[in-house]
């Protein structure tokens, strides 16, 4: 397996992350140990193991360690030991002002003939009124979720009935 990319640390580098696995734990988080000894493990300079070997002996995936390598060589070693995540990630599909028009949606009453909304008639409306070009059912599961939304089920702290519709 080719590796692209490649560690290389000077020797402060070296000593301080031998330090720092070395401090006592109440004194530095876990995930900052690991970190410094996966990259004293791929350091060059030294004789380097390969990600299978390395994730092996510390019991973490090989995709790991080839994130935490990709990280150092971007973004430096303080970045690479300090951060328990990776920064990069997916753009969010909605900003807060179309959260605010999902949220407002939601609670609002239902479309003609139905008792209350879906997902699918949310994401359906919101684009529909053009909040958001696309969006998935999922993706407004996730905004409703972090508002605790119950679908008006609940109000002024008394549960209702659902109302069904005369068939």
């Amino acid at each position: 397996m080719r590796v692209k990319y490649h560690v290389r640390s000077s020797n402060e580098e070296c000593s301080m992350l031998e330090a720092l696995i070395k401090q006592k734990k109440p004194r530095v988080a876990q995930h900052k140990k690991r970190h410094a000894q996966i990259l004293l493990a791929i350091d060059e300079n030294n004789s380097p193991l390969i990600n299978q070997q390395i994730a092996k002996a510390l019991n973490i995936s090989p995709l790991a360690v080839t994130s935490l390598r990709k990280r150092f060589v971007e973004e430096g070693l303080e970045v690479a030991v300090n951060s328990k995540h990776s920064h990069q990630g997916r753009r969010r599909i909605m900003d807060g002002e179309a959260e605010a028009h999902l949220i407002a949606l939601a609670c609002s009453t239902p479309p003609e003939g139905r008792c209350r909304w879906t997902l699918n008639l949310l994401r359906d409306k919101m684009i529909e009124l053009k909040y958001i070009d696309n969006i998935s059912r999922t993706s407004v599961h996730y905004a409703l979720k972090k508002t605790n939304l119950n679908h008006g089920l609940k109000m002024n702290g008394v549960y209702l009935k659902r109302k069904t519709l005369p068939s």
